[in-house]
């Protein structure tokens, strides 16, 4: 029997619990294959690798390999191609093929990857089987659809296509493929799920769309085995890789039944997805169902950039502002967080755009969660192609890939991003500029450090939320060392200098006993926090500036800093002179009016996070896009008659 084995290496989360993902793609290719009599005749599966073991011994741990497929992406492709060269070291005559997203469609891998015998293009359960038949059978590999080979030293293309149904592709998980790892393993395993697989959108920046395939559903049947699959092996974290979920009238359904699962075993006890564009309303009901049943991770109403001029570039259209903006006082009056994202370095985007776009964001009343993500050259994009960049004088760095709430392991292959640092409309100064305001929003707004006194500001002495931020980045700027702001401007805009310079990723190493990898902004937020009564001092000298009544300011400022949670605190109560609760519940429903001075107390409770450490996986790693760093749920009580012990 000859062995095969597949390579799908992701990131282990965490230190002191660790989890990762179950490896879905490689896991597809064996269902389908193996389901073939004539592949169980001819081959036997080998071990999934999963995790970014230590290569030396994994190849070790191989038995005379056959054939090795790695499936590749942005997170391990370096990780692959280390392996696959010891792989050929060891193992000279193995076949070795790859594929996933970050291989390029023209075939030109196998000139910077010598150790590779055979490119994989698109989905790839068709052409695994028929590589695993074309290779038992002595078969012409020209037969072979989707593929790159070398022929007498030449690279060759096959014809390309799109399997036309997936109705007839086994689950892996139904038929037993990683039932040794959730048993065995040690992990925490989280899932990767598909409903369905395809998307119609063609963004310019993305790989998804490229693939040009219509949307194909799995069956019914299958779909509800696997919910009672999440149920038996205990699955706390579901991914649904869906592009447009939502879309169809069963995702309702599915919604229904992951719920009632949830209700009835306690599993799966988070769902995450992405959802469809043009579906306000359904998305709407799923999104508030999961939010309500405190399984569902906040929806997205993305936009990438609020540009018309950038949207034209990328083939993309986004909702009406007045829309967005009426949703989301639904849905803040529904109590549902809701995550936007934007890119910075599209083509055509300025800095005065996307410092703008950000600001109209926050105007539409997104003050939780705006996900600010660089633009990256994804080889199977049209962003990545030769003549966009040419067209609109794109340039990149190379900097290193690590992903974000991992431990660092300095003996482990690093990573690399293709990171767009300028353009024809954005040179590297204004890129530079761009990234240091979204790290300061994204810490002070989203994450509440300053948001009060902000929307208060813009609200009242119509500061916008752009000349607030940047007068307070440029205080923070030319402060000494001696300053909490000076010395968080000085630590982000190093580290943002190394991304430019490639010598670091967009993470960097915190923690007290448990040291993983944060965002910038995470970063920034936390180490604000920890110095947070000095940033507060500071904070009000500068808010001074603005011309704000001395009689609010006070309760303004302990307002802000009381809300927010610490390590060790667990109890928020605190007596105003003004009803501020009320003021910004008011602000978030669109029903805007002054604040009301009335002596009122807020009172509320919470677990308190016993460490830095916890308190930072609490409120930025599992919660930041809920609030988790704020005291919600307040008692509010005006002008009343108190107890002895306040409640």
């Amino acid at each position: 029997m000859k062995k095969v084995y597949l390579v799908q290496a992701s990131a282990v989360y965490g230190e002191s619990v660790k989890s990762a993902y179950l490896p879905y793609a490689a896991g597809c290719l064996a269902a389908y294959a193996f389901a073939d009599e004539a592949i169980r005749r001819e081959y036997e599966l080998g071990r999934f690798i999963f995790t970014r073991e230590d290569i030396d011994t994994a190849v070790a741990s191989l038995e005379d390999p056959y054939f090795v497929g790695f499936s590749s992406y942005v997170w391990n492709m370096e990780y692959n191609r280390r392996f696959a060269k010891k792989l050929k070291e060891v193992y000279p005559d193995a076949i070795v093929a790859f594929g996933g997203h970050s291989v390029r469609p023209d075939g030109s891998d196998l000139d910077t990857i010598p150790e590779a015998d055979i490119i994989m293009h698109g989905e790839g359960e068709e052409v695994f089987r028929s590589l695993l038949l074309a290779f038992a059978s002595g078969g012409d590999l020209s037969e072979v659809n989707n593929i790159s080979y070398r022929k007498n030293g030449v690279t060759v293309t096959t014809e390309y296509r799109v399997p036309p149904t997936i109705e007839n592709y086994p689950s892996p998980y139904l038929e037993g493929y990683f039932d040794d790892i959730v048993k065995n393993s040690g992990i925490t395993p989280s899932m990767i799920w598909e409903t369905n697989r395809g998307c119609p959108n063609r963004c310019a920046f993305c790989d998804w769309g490229a693939l040009k395939s219509r949307i194909r559903m799995f069956p019914d049947s299958r779909i509800r085995a696997e919910i009672d699959w999440m149920v038996k092996n205990r699955i706390e974290f579901v991914y649904c890789a869906d592009a447009n979920f939502g879309l169809f009238p069963r995702d309702e359904e599915i919604t229904d039944m992951i719920i009632e699962s949830n209700k009835k075993y306690g599993y799966p006890q988070v769902f995450k997805t992405n959802y469809t564009k043009n579906k306000d309303d359904v998305v709407f009901d799923i999104s508030t169902k999961l939010m309500r049943s405190r399984i569902g991770k906040s929806p997205t109403l993305s936009f990438q950039s609020l540009s018309p001029e950038v949207l034209e570039n990328i083939g993309r259209s986004n909702m009406e502002l007045e829309h967005f903006k009426n949703l989301m006082t639904r849905y803040n009056e529904a109590g549902t967080h809701v995550y936007s994202e934007l890119i910075l370095g599209l083509p055509g985007e300025t800095y005065d755009s996307f410092a703008d776009g950000i600001c109209t964001l926050l105007d539409c009343n997104q003050h939780t969660a705006i996900g600010i993500y660089p633009c990256e050259l994804l080889p199977n994009s049209l962003l990545g192609s030769k003549e966009y960049r040419e067209r609109f004088d794109i340039r990149t760095v190379k900097t290193s890939f690590t992903q974000f709430h991992t431990k660092v392991d300095k003996k482990d292959v690093p990573e690399h991003s293709n990171v767009v640092i300028s353009t024809s409309a954005m040179g590297i100064e204004g890129w530079k500029r761009s990234c240091i305001f979204a790290v300061f929003i994204q810490a002070l707004h989203n994450l509440a450090m300053t948001r009060a006194v902000a929307i208060y500001l813009r609200k009242e002495k119509n500061v916008s939320y752009r000349d607030f931020y940047e007068s307070l980045i440029d205080r923070c700027r030319e402060q000494g060392e001696n300053s909490v702001c000076g010395e968080a401007y000085r630590r982000i805009a190093e580290l943002v200098d190394g991304v430019i310079a490639g010598k670091n990723s967009f993470s960097c190493v915190y923690g007290e006993e448990e040291k993983l990898t944060w965002a910038f902004d995470e970063f920034l937020f936390i180490f604000l926090m920890k110095h947070a009564d000095a940033f507060y001092r500071e904070l009000k000298d500068f808010v001074g500036r603005f011309g704000t009544d001395p009689d609010i300011l006070g309760d303004l400022l302990l307002y802000q800093k009381e809300v927010m949670k610490r390590p060790g605190k667990n109890e928020l109560s605190l007596t105003l002179s003004y009803d501020l609760y009320n003021y910004y519940k008011r602000i978030y429903t669109d029903r805007y009016a002054p604040p009301e001075k009335k002596t009122n107390r807020l009172y509320a409770v919470d677990r308190a996070a016993p460490s830095w450490d916890e308190w930072a996986r609490i409120c930025v790693w599992y919660g930041r896009r809920d609030d988790a760093q704020l005291f919600t749920g307040m008692n509010n009580t005006v002008e009343q008659t108190f107890t002895e012990n306040g409640k």
